[in-house]
């Protein structure tokens, strides 16, 4: 019995010896929730679609009306990110792969934008940076994520997702490199690139069995989902996938957030 008590001491030991500061803890929930408060500002280009237009840049803009679509799909992925970094400060330490993410998609902000808006815009991968500068576990963000294995009926669902998305970015990347259309003059193109990679990311990233994997595919499939609604209400804005493709989108949220939830609900049972 000696032992045993010897035994668990030393384990809590351990344990205490690894926790992370409290202060770090402390710090990142601000940063996080301080993150969530600014990737907020953006929702009102968000509903866009359903009331008056609103744009970050209205450079070369000749009619607003024109960029409903782009609007929605610059702010409602932002308005998941706010939701992913309010969830990063309720549970710190238990969703690892959701700040994995986020890195990912500060990297694919910068190559997409920079070279079209300047590098002004980098401001706004500052409240990532901070995160994952004050993580209270660094270590945790260097393994790879499909470490603990992955979700197969999620993945799937998720590479189909994230294939038809990048076919799509590809298109408007083009044409934002190309400077012609009305997407391309106050660099919306290379934005609705952005948001379409980063999603998929966030739908591929939802088949790893990593901490955090749920909750990437939830919002993943929300935003999916939304943009479907979105996509539907302007069928013909410049890049919009309009009806079927609006239609589509929704069905492939609910297909994704089914999947999860159904290996999420098998995971428990066992």
């Amino acid at each position: 019995m000696l032992q045993v008590q010897a035994e668990t001491n030393q384990a809590q030991s351990r344990d205490l010896a690894v926790a992370p500061a409290a202060w770090r803890v402390i710090t990142f929930r601000v940063l996080a929730a301080l993150g969530g408060l600014v990737f907020l500002v953006p929702l009102q280009q968000a509903i866009s679609p359903w009331g008056a237009v609103t744009l970050s840049n209205t450079d070369g803009v000749t009619d607003v009306n024109l960029h409903r679509w782009s609007a929605a799909l610059a702010g409602g992925p932002d308005a998941a990110l706010a939701v992913l970094f309010f969830y990063l400060a309720w549970r710190p330490m238990q969703a690892p792969l959701v700040l994995q993410w986020t890195a990912l998609a500060a990297v694919v902000f910068l190559v997409a934008n920079v070279p079209f808006a300047g590098p002004a815009v980098a401001v706004y991968a500052i409240p990532v940076v901070l995160a994952l500068a004050f993580y209270p576990e660094p270590r945790a963000l260097l393994k790879t994520p499909w470490v603990d294995g992955l979700r197969l009926h999620v993945l799937v669902p998720g590479i189909v997702i994230a294939v038809l998305l990048l076919v799509d970015a590809s298109r408007a990347m083009a044409l934002q490199i190309a400077g012609t259309g009305e997407l391309a003059r106050n660099y919306d193109a290379a934005s609705n690139a952005e948001h379409m990679i980063t999603v998929g990311m966030a739908a591929v990233l939802a088949g790893m069995r990593r901490p955090g994997s749920q909750a990437l595919a939830l919002v993943a499939a929300a935003v999916l989902a939304f943009l479907g609604a979105a996509a539907i209400t302007v069928p013909t804005n410049p890049g919009s996938w309009g009806v079927l493709g609006g239609a589509a989108a929704i069905a492939a949220g609910a297909a994704l957030a089914g999947a999860s939830t159904y290996e999420w609900l098998r995971v428990r049972a066992k």
